[in-house]
């Protein structure tokens, strides 16, 4: 039997994909009601039911937490560094208020992403697929995903979700899907856009993997943040990578895993 426990109680992870406590995360997933004690994303609001119905709650047996975007129903597209390093992970699907554990059965790194990436200052594709032991509840339904390859205007408005924390190094504030509209600030490497509107907003812990919409159609998977004047944190500037330049990709590797 799958315990939330052992899925929330090891050490620290990278990037976006920290972890919440163990003492804190059980907590936010076993609240009755479901009202975890605040809010995610720097600066969000709640989420729509249509929104969260395309987005998923990931974790490991590492104390990670992350975002992720349903592709099918067994298929989740989440940022490579959420999966990494090797650990067990999970989708997490409440139902009747009740949490319950979808194990991931297999993982598919985007073959060009270097986990070394941001100590290198060389952008790649920050993307993975994961399949899932079970398809997910019927109340989930897949993301209309972009195609497009070219590289969005600069002021282009996008929408990003995700569960993470609502302030830097907050646990308690984490486990919430919320929603915060930013504008593209610019390109890096024509693979990821960066977003910012310079109010203290953005992703933050746990938002990686998240989903960046342009027009209800997810153009981007969140990745990494940094606080204002570039300073480690959340609320200045979030990073994501494109969606519809890796298409091919995508969309090969959720065949290979029979969808």
């Amino acid at each position: 039997m799958l315990r939330l426990d052992r899925f929330l109680s090891r050490p620290l992870p990278r990037r976006l994909a920290r972890p919440l406590s163990a003492a804190l995360a059980l907590g936010v997933l076993l609240a009755p009601g479901l009202a975890p004690p605040a809010q995610a994303i720097v600066g969000g609001a709640p989420a729509s039911r249509d929104l969260a119905a395309q987005t998923a709650m990931i974790v490991s047996t590492r104390g990670a937490s992350c975002t992720g975007v349903v592709v099918v129903p067994s298929v989740v597209l989440t940022a490579a560094h959420c999966v990494q390093p090797a650990a067990d992970y999970a989708v997490v699907v409440f139902e009747a208020g009740t949490p319950r554990l979808i194990p991931i059965t297999r993982i598919a790194l985007h073959p060009r992403f270097d986990p070394n990436s941001f100590e290198t200052r060389r952008p790649t594709p920050d993307l993975a697929l994961v399949k899932l032991a079970s398809r997910l509840p019927t109340s989930f339904r897949p993301a209309s995903l972009s195609a497009e390859v070219a590289l969005p205007a600069r002021r282009t408005g996008f929408t990003l979700a995700g569960f993470g924390v609502a302030r830097d190094g907050d646990g308690a504030s984490a486990g919430t899907l919320r929603t915060v509209d930013l504008p593209s600030i610019g390109t890096t490497g024509g693979i990821m856009i960066r977003l910012s509107d310079g109010a203290a907003k953005g992703g933050c812990t746990g938002d990686s993997g998240g989903p960046v919409f342009l027009d209800g159609t997810v153009a981007g998977i969140i990745g990494w943040s940094t606080a204002a004047g570039g300073a480690r944190g959340c609320g200045g500037v979030t990073g994501a990578t494109l969606v519809g330049p890796q298409r091919a990709w995508i969309d090969a590797t959720a065949r290979s895993m029979g969808n």
